[in-house]
């Protein structure tokens, strides 16, 4: 069965700040904020596969706003008790657009955590009820009180006034116990208390597993005034080897050109990544640009990250901000969601970062920040007052190698408790050789899960976002399941714990190496202590 909702605040993928959501009134007045939609269906279990390869299309067409524009969600979930047993959760701008979806090709194929409530309020309670769930709605999108928590929909049953539904979407199990000890829960479970509910139903649900996408929007990081997928995809080696990239002098360096590039990008976006890790660096901009331009994929449905190139850095403030004109023309994308400083050039990082506070001023770029920076080198933007008044220009992301054979714990938590989110470069170490340590043998065959996927989850479990690459299709879906599953606290301590002094002091060497390479300066020795861990 369909029922239908009226649709109280929708969780939108917003490329502005936050505004403080409006709930619907209690007499209903006026024209419904949107329509959400429920459906439970009952899969014969030898269809099961069929039934997913279906769904693909449909969630990730729905989701494309050029084949589908009123459809604001299309969420696919899997009954924890009743493996057989899927819901849709669908949300639309309106009755007419939900019609609209209807008559897409997509549905006519059809022909990580998440929980459903439905409470039934006493009639003489509905005000009340309603000012207690602003709280909630409000404060369960905050990422600071409750950083665990994906999604919180309000909807009002439009046949029965006073039922209503709550639809929570959580990291994994940990992060709903969490929520369960905030203040805005516990003043939800006060009204509850107070003998203001009739009646209450909880259903819980996870990801279903869609060959090629995922059951659910992916999780969100917020990164200062824009959110950014958990999962996106990386383009380093994408088509382009630079010269003085690591393997560039190996016997076989991987396949190069703008087919290539166009090949990986496209088989990409077809598998649901819509955060692209591209730099100057990288050589393949302009053939990114190309591709997804090709693909036909919206822009506002996309997330572009770049980085601004030590030889640049070197040269000048002037010399950096004519690279993002370079790299706007290139990726032809209207701005870049974010903007990078690719490593720390000693003397030179603080001009560079205040170029591209002139870029952010100028509309260029959404949100700017650092990559390869050390605690000491996030310092020194902050002496040098870059940071601008009140912290509006604070470095909103640190894009940092992170993984279980090189885990700075110090680094990582400085960053956190800074506000400036974590990304991770070489999740997946270096490859199928690195899989084989014994600790990610181990926790892959508890979980039956694969090494990726494992270092995956390892990384986005902990907010850290992620941007593996692979050239393979099939290797693309494979490292995107990360969402399905969670490791246990056991798990992520054996993980997190694999870090030697003797990986350390490599990445002392490779640091004090990156930060001059293609300059001038290249070879000159590292000034001053840097923290390791």
């Amino acid at each position: 069965s369909r029922p239908s909702y009226h649709f109280g605040q929708p969780f939108m993928r917003s490329r502005s700040p936050r505004r403080r959501p409006s709930l619907p009134s209690p007499t209903m007045a006026g024209p419904p904020m949107g329509l959400g939609v429920l459906v439970s269906v009952d899969i014969k279990e030898d269809r099961i596969e069929d039934f997913l390869k279906a769904m693909r299309v449909d969630a990730l067409g729905s989701r494309d706003k050029s084949l589908d524009p009123g459809c604001l969600r299309f969420d696919v979930l899997r009954s924890r008790e009743v493996p057989n047993r899927f819901f849709f959760y669908e949300a639309y701008t309106g009755a007419d657009t939900h019609a609209q979806h209807r008559e897409t090709a997509h549905f006519k194929v059809w022909g990580d955590f998440k929980v459903f409530v439905t409470v039934d309020i006493k009639a003489d309670r509905i005000d009340d009820f309603l000012k207690v769930m602003e709280v909630d709605v409000t404060k369960s999108r905050d990422k600071a009180l409750d950083p665990g928590c994906l999604r919180f929909d309000l909807l009002r049953y439009q046949e029965q006034p006073n039922r209503f539904m709550f639809y929570e979407a959580y990291l994994d199990d940990d992060a709903a116990a969490q929520h369960k000890t905030t203040d805005h829960y516990k003043a939800w479970a006060d009204f509850k208390a107070s003998g203001g509910v009739e009646s209450q139903t909880v259903l819980k649900a996870e990801a279903a597993s869609i060959p090629g996408g995922w059951g659910f929007q992916a999780a969100a990081a917020q990164v200062g005034s824009i959110e950014m997928p958990l999962l996106g995809f990386g383009t380093y080696k994408v088509g382009a080897l630079p010269a003085s990239a690591s393997g560039a002098t190996d016997a076989s360096p991987p396949p190069s050109g703008p087919e290539v590039c166009n090949q990986v990008i496209k088989d990409a976006l077809q598998t649901g990544y819509r955060m692209f890790d591209c730099a100057q660096f990288y050589m393949n901009e302009a053939w990114v640009g190309d591709a997804w331009r090709a693909a036909g994929v919206p822009r506002e449905s996309l997330f572009f990250t770049s980085k601004v190139w030590n030889d640049t850095i070197y040269k000048g403030p002037d010399a950096v901000k004519a690279q993002v004109d370079k790299a706007l023309a290139e990726l032809q994308c209207g701005y870049i969601d974010l903007m990078l400083v690719h490593w720390p050039v000693p003397g030179k990082h603080v001009a560079a970062y205040n170029a591209l506070r002139e870029c952010k001023a100028a509309g260029k770029v959404k949100e700017i920040g650092i990559s390869n920076y050390t605690i000491e080198d996030y310092e020194e933007l902050k002496v040098a007052g870059a940071f601008g008044n009140a912290g509006a220009d604070r470095p909103t992301m640190n894009q940092i190698e992170v993984n279980p054979l090189l885990f700075r714990k110090k680094t990582i938590g400085f960053f956190k408790q800074e506000g400036v989110h974590v990304q991770s470069y070489r999740g997946l170490m270096n490859g199928p050789k690195a899989w084989e340590h014994p600790a990610v043998k181990e926790v892959s065959t508890e979980t039956g899960r694969t090494p990726s996927q494992v270092l995956g989850r390892f990384l986005v479990q902990q907010g850290i976002s992620h941007v593996p690459k692979a050239s393979a299709a099939s290797r693309m879906a494979q490292n995107a399941e990360v969402f399905g599953f969670e490791l246990s606290a056991a798990q992520m301590e054996k993980l997190s714990g694999l870090t030697t002094p003797e990986a350390l002091e490599n990445f002392k060497a490779l640091y004090a190496k990156c930060i001059w390479r293609d300059t001038p300066q290249e070879g000159d020795p590292l000034l001053g202590e840097r923290t390791l861990g």
